[in-house]
């Protein structure tokens, strides 16, 4: 069985700034940062540079190549943003996040080396600098979550691996951080085994930090509530670079969980410090139809 691929070195939509707003690469041809407080605003920067780059790429597409990620008109595009994803593991909120494309994972290949190889190589070039500033007792910031040395790997799932939701898994990649121990065994174990052949919804539930299950019968089925967390990124100069509020992850939890996503969605709302803005939207409309009956 072929070995995953890995990519471990390795900037969209309008900005309604003027370019120099926007902020420079955070790649290590800058000058070392002196403080938390630098690679946290540079890491901002990367994160900014990422979001252009998914909307640049997801703008060029063709009108079938948009149609087949939409799959089919039925998601739209903004839904196939990684940056919010991207930020989660940074921050140590969940172990790994998966990048697919389902719709079209021919169009794959292209956006993990077009978007998401540059963005890792300026990521892990500051990673490697908060290495060094813990090493030299450099502290600055106020949060126990970031900045913090990491080394993010995106690989390719080779293996004939499914779960009972996805029929294959074959050709997405799954972003996680080589440092972390949780992050790397969990992935290495559950989705990067050649040898494996299904994972299961509750493993995918911890690798992916999601806080709810999946329905194991016709009465939970009736209780399903999707949730999704929006997020909008602000430029340097302090304005919204969307005009919507656009998806950041999205999971479902049943009706009885709900209180579970309380307490998740504060441990997420950390990605303001990466000027990230997060709000929450819970479709309770299958709940409300039964009540109605």
């Amino acid at each position: 069985m072929q070995a995953p691929s890995r990519i471990t070195n390795g900037p969209g939509g309008a900005n309604p700034c003027n370019s120099s707003c926007v902020g420079g690469s955070g790649s290590s041809s800058n000058s070392s940062p002196a403080s938390d407080q630098d690679i946290i605003r540079r890491t901002t920067r990367v994160l900014r540079q990422l979001y252009h780059r998914e909307t640049h790429w997801l703008s060029a597409r063709t009108a079938d190549q948009s149609l087949l990620l939409s799959q089919q008109g039925q998601l739209s595009l903004s839904e196939q943003l990684h940056y919010g994803e991207v930020a989660f593991v940074l921050l140590r909120l969940k172990p790994c996040a998966i990048i697919d494309f389902a719709g079209d994972r021919a169009q794959l290949a292209d956006y993990i080396s077009t978007v998401i190889e540059p963005t890792i190589r300026d990521l892990n070039a500051l990673g490697a600098a908060a290495k060094s500033l813990a090493a030299a007792g450099v502290t600055g910031s106020n949060s126990a979550l970031y900045p913090r040395s990491f080394q993010l790997t995106c690989a390719r799932i080779n293996g004939q691996l499914a779960s009972p939701e996805v029929t294959t898994w074959t050709g997405a990649y799954v972003l996680y951080d080589e440092m972390w121990a949780e992050s790397a065994d969990w992935t290495r174990a559950n989705l990067l085994d050649p040898l494996r052949t299904t994972v299961s919804e509750d493993a995918l539930a911890r690798g992916l930090d999601y806080p709810g299950s999946l329905p194991t019968n016709n009465e939970d089925m009736m209780t399903i509530v999707p949730v999704s967390y929006l997020g909008r990124m602000k430029s340097e100069c302090g304005e919204w670079m969307s005009d919507r509020w656009e998806c950041l992850t999205s999971f479902v939890v049943l009706h009885r969980q709900l209180h579970q996503v309380a307490l998740h969605r504060i441990r997420y709302e950390a990605v303001k410090m990466f000027d990230i803005e997060m709000q929450v939207t819970m479709d309770t409309s299958l709940i409300e139809d039964l009540r109605v009956d």
